[in-house]
């Protein structure tokens, strides 16, 4: 089977998880003994090709005002004219035709096609290519992929979103079949009315990654024998991520006895305010970590999300080092959590992050916690997802004999 498939970065070009989850994906499929190409954006250089661990890479030059993966602030027009060249990006469809002709894929799996064009649906509908899209985000509903806006998440598309994704929105009907990486992000498009036409839906979850420098589960640095109960909170340090939510809930309690490590960077405005308001000798910034080493130091992760991440990598990486997690109900990071652990608070009720740290601390008193929580990780491991997009597949060019 020839594969093809299409996301605004890829390696060595990598933001976050998508980037990661496309790699493993593409990567996976060759091994398995596919052909596959991806097709990415880039905003250096010229349209260049190379090759990465069997796997052919399209990097195209973006072809827009601006290169938006950069930390560079732009007007409002100039980010509405990007947007609405954006949406139907003609020199970059003329790019992405060229290489439809020339590759003649067996399928094409689309994801963020930020940078490139939704018109590779149209381009892959007329050579008569099966489609196969892939939701790790909000992309196709909001101009930020986060439906998150004035410290709220967004419970609709507001009507500059609506303006914004109709094109979108019609455009996916073209998709034959429509996946989500859990079924909160899944379900949100298929209630807004995308993918009207798609023969199947499916959820496939994103998987970890082993890490490889750092220390194995099995020789956690840390194993929690009573006292203070050491806190992780791991991954980029922005307002939705709900940091200061679990800050006011720790500092306002006075019995539990507990410190807390932060790995990760943020804006500079944004670390330095929080520095100032909540400076206490419990509370240690360590800015960027290696993300095995610090879940192998800490005793439970917390994952206080305000804004409905679509999946939550980092809990699954937690779970690969026995470390439980506790988590809002936001999104997809529900069907992430362990499912006996019950470790789930109501976003909507802080409080209730503190009762679900005292039963995670009761957790770790089980001989087995961590053995349970490492076979759970399993469940989301590279090759489970890469079978289950092989399935995809398969059903797809089924569908289209």
């Amino acid at each position: 089977m020839k594969i093809l498939i299409a996301n605004t970065l890829y390696h060595p070009d990598s933001v976050g998880g998508a980037e990661v989850s496309t790699r493993i994906l593409a990567e996976g499929l060759s091994a398995a003994g596919n052909e596959v190409c991806v097709v990415c954006a880039t905003g250096t250089g010229v349209d260049r090709l190379s090759e990465l661990n069997g796997v052919k890479i399209y990097h195209l030059r973006s072809v827009n005002l601006y290169w938006p993966h950069q930390p560079k602030k732009h007007s409002r027009v100039a980010k509405l004219m990007w947007h609405a060249i954006d949406v139907h990006n003609v020199m970059m469809a003329r790019k992405l035709r060229n290489i439809i002709a020339r590759e003649k894929p067996d399928i094409i799996n689309t994801s963020n096609l930020s940078c490139l064009s939704i018109d590779i649906w149209r381009i892959a509908r007329k050579a008569g290519v099966p489609i196969v899209h892939t939701a790790r985000d909000y992309y196709l509903m909001c101009p930020t992929s986060t439906m998150f806006s004035h410290a709220k998440t967004c419970t609709r598309q507001c009507g500059m979103c609506a303006l914004y994704a109709g094109p979108k929105k019609a455009a996916s009907a073209r998709v034959d079949v429509a996946i989500g990486v859990s079924r909160f992000v899944l379900q949100k498009h298929l209630d807004s009315g995308y993918f009207p036409q798609a023969t199947r839906t499916a959820v496939i979850s994103n998987c970890y990654v082993p890490f490889k420098d750092s220390a194995a589960p099995t020789e956690r640095s840390r194993r929690y024998g009573g006292g203070a109960v050491r806190l992780g909170l791991l991954g980029r340090v922005s307002p939705e991520k709900g940091l200061e939510i679990l800050l006011d809930q720790l500092l306002a309690d006075d019995t539990l006895d507990w410190t807390l490590a932060i790995g990760g960077k943020g804006d500079a405005g944004y670390m330095e305010s929080l520095q100032t308001k909540y400076r206490d000798p419990r509370v240690e910034f360590l800015g960027h970590v290696k993300a095995g080493d610090f879940l192998s130091s800490i005793d439970i992760l917390v994952v206080p999300s305000i804004w409905n991440e679509p999946f939550g990598r980092v809990t699954v990486e937690a779970y690969s080092h026995g470390v439980p997690v506790v988590g809002a109900n936001t999104g997809g990071i529900p069907e992430v959590i362990e499912p006996d652990s019950h470790l789930i608070f109501d976003i909507e009720k802080p409080h209730t992050i503190i009762e679900k740290i005292r039963d995670a601390i009761e957790l770790l008193k089980s001989a087995t916690v961590h053995d349970r929580l490492l076979n759970h990780a399993k469940s989301f491991s590279p090759a489970s997802m890469v079978d289950a997009y092989i399935d995809v597949y398969h059903s797809a060019l089924k569908k289209a004999v």
